[in-house]
C-alpha cells in the first residue's frame, strides 16, 4: 500500500498548482477531497494569460505548422484554393488562442476519463471526479511548455522553423516533419520533457489518491498515456 502523507498541511489552489511540479505526493494527499472546479478555473486563467503574453513569440511556429499542413494537403492531391488559404490561416491563429481556453477543461474531461480507466486497470479506487483532479494537476507541465516554446521563438530564426516539432524538447525535434509521416510525428510528439513530466505526476496521483503502490500508479498512468497516444496517432493514420 502506498504510504499516506499524514498531516499534510492544506494549501491554496495556486500553491497546489505550483507545488505539484516538485512535490506531487504532498499535493495529491492534501487535495484528495477537493473539487476540481477551482483548479480548472485557475489553470485555465494562467494558461490564457501565458498564451496571450507569448503569442507573438509563438506565432512563427503556428505559421510554419499551417504551411506544413498546406503542403501535406497538396501532396495528397487536395490543395486548398488560394482564396481559402488566408481565411484558414487566420482561423489557425484563433485556434491557437482557443487552446489557452480549452486545453485545461477539455483535458480534465478527456484525460480524466483515461486516468479513470488506467486507475481501474491498476486496481486504484477513486471517482471520476478525482480522476479529473489528477488529470488537471498533471497538466501543469503542459502549461509550462508554452513558455518553453516562447523562449525558443525569441531566439530562433523564423525562416528555419518547420513546424511545432522544432520547439519540442524531445524526439520530434530530431525528425524532419516535411518528410516524416504525420502519424510518426504524432507519435514522437508524446515523447518530450513535458509529457514525461505529466506522466510522472499522473502516476503519483493515481498512487496517492487511489491508495495503491507506486508501481501500480505507474501502470495506471502508462495505460492512460497509451490510450492518449492512440487517440492522437490513429486519426493521423486514417487521414
Amino acid at each position: 500500500m502506498n504510504e499516506v502523507l499524514a498531516g499534510s498541511p492544506k494549501g491554496s489552489v495556486f500553491e497546489d498548482v505550483l507545488e505539484v511540479l516538485w512535490a506531487p505526493a504532498k499535493v495529491f494527499d492534501r487535495s484528495r477531497a477537493k473539487g476540481v472546479g477551482m483548479y480548472i478555473l485557475v489553470l485555465t486563467a494562467i494558461t490564457l494569460v501565458i498564451v496571450l503574453a507569448t503569442k507573438g513569440l509563438i506565432q512563427p511556429y503556428v505559421d510554419a505548422n499551417f504551411d506544413l499542413q498546406m503542403q501535406q494537403m497538396a501532396a495528397k492531391g487536395k490543395p486548398m484554393p488560394a482564396e481559402a488559404v488566408a481565411a484558414a490561416q487566420k482561423f489557425a491563429g484563433y485556434g491557437f488562442l482557443a487552446t489557452g481556453v480549452l486545453l485545461i477543461p477539455l483535458g480534465a474531461v478527456l484525460t480524466g476519463l483515461l486516468v479513470w480507466i488506467g486507475g481501474k486497470v491498476a486496481s486504484a479506487r477513486f471517482t471520476y471526479g478525482q480522476a479529473m483532479l489528477i488529470a488537471t494537476l498533471a497538466s501543469v507541465p503542459r502549461v509550462l511548455s508554452f513558455i518553453a516554446t516562447a523562449v525558443q521563438g525569441a531566439m530562433a530564426d523564423p525562416q528555419t522553423i518547420r513546424s511545432f516539432s522544432d520547439s519540442a524538447l524531445g524526439a520530434a525535434r530530431f525528425v524532419d516533419p516535411t518528410t516524416a509521416s504525420p502519424a510518426l510525428m504524432a507519435m514522437l510528439a508524446n515523447f518530450d520533457l513535458f509529457n514525461i513530466w505529466q506522466l510522472v505526476i499522473m502516476a503519483v496521483g493515481i498512487s496517492v489518491i487511489g491508495r495503491v503502490e507506486r508501481s501500480a500508479g505507474v501502470v495506471g498512468a502508462l495505460v492512460a498515456w497509451g490510450l492518449g497516444v492512440a487517440l492522437t496517432v490513429v486519426p493521423a493514420l486514417l487521414a
